[in-house]
């Protein structure tokens, strides 16, 4: 009887162990996936869906993304080197970007299929920022220096930043303008294609974009993404 009592004790402290090593592993494996960058930045968008736009009192588009997307979190001086000697697609953006909400979506759908890895800077703290007032403007923060490195290394595709006052009058501020979104392809260095905004029928960031404008924006990103996996020519030699 002793040796059965025995038998069954080390039974239930096998099961014991082996259901707080599995409960151990799962809160590893959830923390782990909490905290990877594709479930970052699930978050990070998902969290405005539904919300509404204090400064205009507008809603936000609705971001339909899951916690296991192609993204990858970049910081500025990543970004850097990825424009000046990597292979990759950039995506500069942030989360309360109107037009930012409308080009995720198809972005990372474009991305899974291409089995594509899309790196990301959000670019929101990084710009400087300008006032405009009596037709005088002000600055009233300075880039970060990474930020000048970036619109130098992507001057040729960035248009001059100018403000508008109520009249439809403009300003030009005497530096360029990142603005968000835009997607880059490199390869090996060179900007292969960029793109700036979604699509030219889309008025407002704060529009649903139709089936169809969806398909067209897909077909840009596609176009943009394939064009780093072809042969790019430099000083008349390819």
């Amino acid at each position: 009887m002793e040796k059965s009592n025995k038998w069954i004790l080390i039974i239930l402290i096998i099961l014991t162990c082996v259901v707080v090593g599995f409960c151990f592993y799962s809160v590893i494996k959830n923390n782990d996936l909490k905290d990877s960058d594709a479930s970052k930045f699930y978050h990070e968008y998902t969290e405005y869906n539904g919300k509404i736009n204090d400064s205009n009192g507008l809603s936000y588009v609705n971001v339909n993304i899951n916690d296991t997307n192609n993204i990858k979190y970049l910081t500025s001086k990543e970004a850097i080197e990825l424009l000046e000697s990597g292979t990759g697609v950039i995506y500069f953006g942030f989360p309360t970007c109107p037009w930012c909400r409308s080009l995720v979506s198809p972005l990372l759908e474009v991305a899974q299929t291409k089995n594509e890895t899309i790196y990301y800077l959000n670019i929101l703290d990084m710009r400087s920022s300008f006032s405009l007032s009596e037709g005088k403007i002000s600055k009233t923060s300075e880039g970060s220096e990474k930020y000048y490195q970036i619109l130098e290394l992507l001057d040729e595709y960035l248009e001059e930043f100018v403000l508008e006052d109520e009249a439809g009058n403009t300003y030009d501020t005497g530096e360029k303008r990142l603005y968000a979104p835009s997607l880059v392809a490199v390869k090996d260095g060179e900007v292969t294609s960029f793109h700036e905004g979604t699509i030219d029928s889309q008025n407002s960031g704060y529009d649903e974009l139709s089936e169809e404008e969806l398909n067209e924006l897909k077909q840009i990103i596609t176009k943009l993404i394939d064009s780093k996996n072809t042969s790019v020519c430099t000083n008349d030699k390819c």
